[in-house]
């Protein structure tokens, strides 16, 4: 007759105060966790998980603007979604598959790329490192990277993992303080930027996943040459229409917003690589200095 959580007297299935279900002791089993919560949950087509996916793809910016507007039951919570995409990715990028933006040394990663544990130390060192700084820090402590030992290569792979790819993710907090930036007069709460960035974040990986998985069943070759470029275009746009409908209300001059939002936008979109990529530069010294 109480609620197991707050302890407030039940009058329904659900508390009036904190919202917990009732609890029934009779539901504590496997079948009744396959056929209902596994299968409401993963099957269900009208259920949180995949109404909110359906939005952060294919409708920039609304699920922010539900979070502002307190309308935040209905769907995941951001952090929670990118957490998801950030494992769902991890996992798909295993082996070291990475993006990168630019030509030559003028390279930057435009994604967290983690690095197989069978990577040479000089591969490694030049995609996170363009113009040779870690091969000579490298070099001054160990010698040459071509020459370094199995068990170095592990030791450094092993510290980079450790570090820098987990770190990279904080490119979130990087972007929300750009936004927060250029739209604090808009916007002055930093947690809206945050949420913003967090779905935008979201969403990029989520839609490298297009790329990812036709690689890891082995389809190469044209289909990716084009993919990438069409992604990369997709990324961008979405962010402008994000912009748009979320730091420019319905009734701002309509010619004015989409002007601020397709001159923001590219340079959002190209800080977040320079971010990315300052943070493997700093997790490669950290590894070279751990070693």
């Amino acid at each position: 007759g109480v609620c197991a959580s707050c302890g407030q007297p039940l009058a329904g299935r659900y508390c009036s105060s904190c919202g917990e279900q009732a609890f029934d002791a009779s539901k504590l089993t496997v079948w009744h966790f396959l056929t209902h919560t596994v299968i409401q949950e993963v099957f269900n087509f009208d259920g949180k998980i995949w109404r909110t996916l359906g939005l952060l793809l294919f409708r920039p910016g609304f699920l922010v603007l539900e979070y502002a507007a307190g309308r935040r039951r209905p769907y995941v919570n951001p952090l929670r979604i990118l957490i998801v995409t950030i494992v769902l990715y991890v996992l798909a990028t295993q082996g070291g598959i990475g993006f990168t933006l630019g030509g030559g040394e003028l390279r930057v990663s435009m994604a967290p790329a983690p690095m197989s544990p069978s990577r040479s130390i000089e591969a490694t060192l030049q995609q996170v490192a363009r113009f040779g700084i870690l091969g000579g820090m490298f070099a001054q402590r160990f010698g040459s990277p071509e020459n370094a030992s199995t068990e170095i290569r592990d030791r450094f792979n092993r510290a980079l993992n450790g570090f820098a790819t987990p770190l990279s993710f904080t490119t979130v907090l990087f972007v929300a303080l750009t936004l927060y930036v250029f739209f604090h007069w808009r916007r002055p709460l930093l947690v809206e930027h945050a949420v913003f960035s967090m779905h935008y974040y979201s969403f990029v990986l989520s839609s490298l996943l297009f790329v990812l998985l036709p690689m890891r069943l082995g389809i190469r070759g044209y289909f990716i040459l084009a993919a990438i470029p069409l992604v990369s275009l997709w990324q961008l746009v979405y962010l402008a229409i994000a912009i748009r409908r979320f730091y420019f209300s319905a009734g701002s001059n309509r010619p004015l917003a989409w002007t601020a939002s397709t001159m923001i936008a590219p340079v959002v979109y190209l800080l977040n690589p320079l971010y990315l990529t300052a943070i493997q530069f700093a997790g490669g010294a950290y590894a070279v200095w751990r070693l």
